[in-house]
């Protein structure tokens, strides 16, 4: 039975080609729309709006001015979102995991040592979540999405070096360069996914101007990495560079390849816990061994702290960022002994645990860890999917390396840098928006894709 007739059949031919063109011109408009939404929230996410400032540690009244923004850029993405309604909701059916950490998140609202802080904070993760949702409705396929990234990367990374010339004195700190960022760490972690992302494009890119732009950028985000002196980044973007992403590509051209992954992993796995039985190695042999440091730069006094913490309310934490970023109103340190007894200066700069994993426990306690545990598995699902898709695009490739080798590093750095869902996390704000984004990817045909 034939479909019945349109409205646009009836027209004479110059008008239905009229029409074509306006509908043609109207996508292209409303791709440049979300191509410069992207642009200018990876910039406020990577610069703020106090580029050169130093974090303080006082910020438990929060910022106004940062809530004014992403309401602004939230204005900015609601009509992308009804025009491209459809393709948001079957978004978030697929992100079903995301949503449920969500739900985790605003139930310790209940429970909150400060409620008003974790409602607040909350909001921020919300409005973050709709402006991803309507970006990657538009933007859904990765080379619609990683050229605008990559430009706001470009961007931020120009800057950071022109800061660097100009104001060395301000740029750098005693510990590494910081440039334009709050931290020397937090400048490692900017650095850390430019490179990933630059690396990923290289995939794909087969216009010679443009390869080799991205070319160097890549090799200048890397450069800049080493001189924050942030050795995890460093270690992780070399590791995740230069070792997984070429993994992922073999896996997703050969299948056999792929189903050594899991092989390899439990390889590695069996040889570690082989090698602390047969040499006694403890926690702190095996930091000495990765970086030199048994103490990790005494992010193990913390840690201890940490665990004393998270004793007092295992199973539903303290409310979701109500607890580090407090002062002057409180620091869950006061009440432990460590090399901040005392030091305020100490006190001011620990804003966080150095190691996610805990500050999911401290926050959300067992509830909010197990509703992280089904994203984190769900998520390594859908790299598992991406690898498996039968598609030659290579953009496709190169949007799901990026992703896997972008969410791999995440984990890792979440060891020694709270970020997985962590108020004010660079890398956990990332994730959000690059998720969605590669749900998108995932959910829209690609060319040759069986």
């Amino acid at each position: 039975m034939s479909e019945p007739a349109t409205w646009i059949e009836y027209l004479p031919r110059r008008e239905k080609a009229a029409a074509a063109r306006r509908a043609i011109a109207w996508e292209v408009y409303t791709e440049r729309a979300a191509a410069f939404l992207l642009v200018l929230t990876v910039l406020f996410l990577l610069i703020g709006l106090n580029p050169l400032a130093k974090d303080d540690g006082q910020s438990a009244g929060g910022s106004t001015m940062r809530q004014i923004v992403l309401l602004g850029l939230a204005g900015l993405a609601a009509p992308l979102l009804l025009l491209r309604l459809r393709m948001a909701l079957a978004i978030l059916a697929r992100s079903w995991s995301l949503l449920l950490v969500f739900a985790a998140l605003a139930m310790t609202t209940f429970w909150s040592a400060y409620p008003s802080v974790t409602i607040r904070r909350f909001i921020v993760f919300v409005i973050l979540f709709v402006i991803a949702l309507a970006i990657a409705s538009v933007l859904n396929t990765p080379r619609k999405y990683l050229t605008p990234l990559m430009i706001a990367f470009a961007i931020t990374l120009l800057a950071d070096y022109a800061v660097t010339l100009a104001l060395p004195g301000r740029a750098f700190t005693p510990l590494g360069l910081a440039a334009l960022h709050a931290s020397k760490n937090t400048a490692g972690m900017v650095a850390q996914m430019m490179t990933i992302v630059f690396a990923a494009a290289l995939l794909a890119e087969r216009r010679a101007f443009q390869f080799w732009a991205i070319a160097g950028f890549a090799v200048l985000s890397l450069g800049f990495l080493a001189l924050t002196l942030s050795k995890t980044s460093l270690g992780i973007t070399v590791l995740i560079v230069f070792g997984l992403v070429p993994i992922f590509v073999l896996a997703r051209r050969n299948k056999a390849i792929a189903l050594f992954i899991p092989i390899g992993l439990v390889a590695i796995a069996g040889l570690v816990v082989f090698a602390t039985g047969a040499f006694q190695l403890s926690g702190a042999d095996w930091a000495r061994i990765l970086t030199g440091d048994p103490t990790l730069t005494e992010r193990d006094q913390i840690w201890r702290a940490s665990l004393l913490h998270i004793e007092n309310r295992p199973y539903f934490g303290y409310g979701f960022g109500a607890q580090w970023s407090m002062l002057p109103i409180y620091h869950p340190l006061w009440n432990y002994a460590g090399f901040w007894t005392g030091n305020e200066d100490n006190l001011n700069i620990l804003r966080q645990s150095h190691n996610g994993y805990l500050d999911i426990m401290i926050h959300g306690g067992v509830v909010l860890a197990t509703a992280v545990a089904i994203f984190i598995v769900h998520a390594f699902w859908d790299i598992g999917r991406a690898i498996g898709k039968r598609s030659a695009d290579r953009w496709d490739i190169a949007g799901s390396a990026m992703f896997a080798a972008f969410f791999v590093s995440l984990l890792i750095s979440n060891m020694l840098e709270s970020t997985l869902f962590f108020p004010e996390g660079l890398l956990g704000q990332f994730l959000i928006l690059l998720l969605l984004a590669h749900t998108a990817w995932q959910t829209t045909p690609t060319p040759n894709h069986r």
